[in-house]
């Protein structure tokens, strides 16, 4: 499908609006991709929503890859070990 890109903060301030705005992830058996380069304030509210997102495109029989994630958000991932549930290892 292409390349979306996600800018802003998912915070716990925004993190219920930011679920139902999940991008849409195009017909079953296709790719999204995410690019979170322009993401920024993350938290452990943003990692919910990545997760909640992918189990979404999964279950839509959709491929998300989240791409060029920032420092912060790597490592908040890796210190949580989610990072190879959301393909960010």
């Amino acid at each position: 499908m292409g390349t979306l890109r996600v800018s802003g903060g998912i915070s716990f301030a925004n993190a219920a609006r930011a679920l139902g705005a999940m991008p849409h992830a195009g017909p079953r058996g296709s790719t999204l991709d995410l690019d979170l380069a322009a993401l920024e304030h993350v938290d452990s509210a943003t990692l919910a929503v990545l997760i909640a997102w992918s189990a979404r495109a999964r279950r839509q029989g959709v491929t998300l890859h989240y791409r060029r994630a920032p420092r912060g958000l790597l490592n908040l991932a890796k210190l949580c070990d989610v990072d190879r549930l959301l393909g960010l290892a």
